[in-house]
């Protein structure tokens, strides 16, 4: 069957297309862009943007084994995100338990594997013990499942590392160069000093929950951008969102933006401890990102193109490929309130729906 997709926003940096104009697809490979076919059904797009499809590089879908795991489906494919990271939900002594999920679900899953050998399926201080950390076991684990694990996530908060402190979080990233991974470090409450973990990080590394707005953030205490972060984000440290329940701020985010740090990654954190309560979808998310003055390309560079050369996924708008796209709306709307994690509100007229996932 040909389906022929018309008057769309065809965006896709990687492979030089930005551009108004149709694309044809057959039994679910990518044919053609702007050309025709009398046999087609023609959807017309509406100057809707057609673009790789999306990525949230932040969520938590072990369920079961983890408290905070949401359906994976739920979160992914059924909302048209078409691939989800779990960010450290599982170590190594549980992966085969979350492959088995990830086997039974419509959604690519791919994994930052916690550092610590029971992930979060142990409570809150998964890093702030030695013995909880196996390098062995999860250098084998790593090197079985390359199609899969795509990094190395660690929490640098007090509450998690305990009197291990920093040096957890730099044996850790010294594990992951090993293995030529990058390392996402969650950042919140000191210690470790936010200055302490951007030292640890290169590029390629992600620092996530970037706007919080907890003290001792990227502002220091008379409001000026830390100079170790814009540092940092030069170097191509990515910057990621990672919203969560208590993760961002309206107030940071719009400071940052005009002082030239934007988000290289637009996550959403969802959980089962914020998910239907703090937060609903990443199309939220990403939401409220355009009401901090983000472009379209500028979102969708962080929801599809930069996750896609991250996790090295094959879902560009390329001839004779499998269809693997988005379609996503950035549309006016009745005036509505969004809330940022302390509760700041802003009065958005315009909002990003994320309409189709086409495979």
């Amino acid at each position: 069957m040909k389906t022929l997709y018309i008057n769309a926003n065809l965006y896709d940096p990687a492979h030089d297309i930005d551009t108004a104009g149709n694309l044809l697809i057959e039994d679910g490979v990518i044919l053609g862009i702007n050309q025709f076919a009398e046999d087609a059904e023609i959807v017309d797009l509406k100057g809707k943007w057609l673009c790789p499809s999306i990525t949230d590089m932040h969520v938590h879908c072990f369920k079961e084994m983890s408290d905070l795991g949401l359906d994976m489906d739920e979160i992914g494919v059924d909302m048209h995100v078409g691939t989800l990271v779990d960010a450290g939900s599982s170590g190594c002594r549980d992966i085969e338990a979350l492959l088995q999920q990830i086997e039974e679900a419509a959604t690519r899953i791919k994994v930052f594997i916690n550092y610590s050998s029971v992930g979060l399926t142990h409570g809150n201080q998964e890093l702030a013990d030695w013995s909880l950390i196996d390098e062995n076991a999860l250098r084998e684990v790593v090197q079985r499942y390359p199609g899969i694990i795509k990094g190395i996530k660690l929490r640098a908060s007090a509450s998690v590392v305990g009197k291990l402190g920093i040096e957890v979080i730099r044996a850790g990233k010294a594990f992951a160069k090993k293995l030529g991974l990058p390392v996402m470090v969650h950042i919140g409450n000191e210690p470790p000093q936010l200055e302490e973990v951007l030292n640890c990080l290169e590029k390629g590394d992600i620092v996530t929950h970037i706007f919080h707005g907890k003290p001792k953030g990227i502002f220091d205490e008379e409001g000026r951008l830390k100079p170790l972060v814009e540092e940092k984000y030069r170097e191509g440290v990515l910057f990621d969102v990672g919203h969560g329940a208590a993760s961002f701020s309206f107030d940071v985010c719009e400071k940052a933006i005009r002082e030239g740090i934007k988000p290289s990654l637009i996550s959403s954190d969802l959980h089962k401890r914020n998910y239907l309560s703090k937060l609903h979808s990443l199309s939220e998310v990403v939401s409220k990102l355009y009401a901090c003055g983000l472009s379209e390309r500028q979102l969708i560079d962080a929801i599809s193109i930069r996750p896609a050369a991250l996790l090295g996924l094959q879902n560009g708008l390329q001839i004779a490929h499998q269809a693997d796209l988005s379609v996503i709306d950035f549309q006016a709307c009745e005036p509505m309130i969004l809330k940022d994690s302390q509760g700041h509100e802003r009065l958005c007229r315009k909002q990003v729906v994320f309409e189709a996932l086409i495979r």
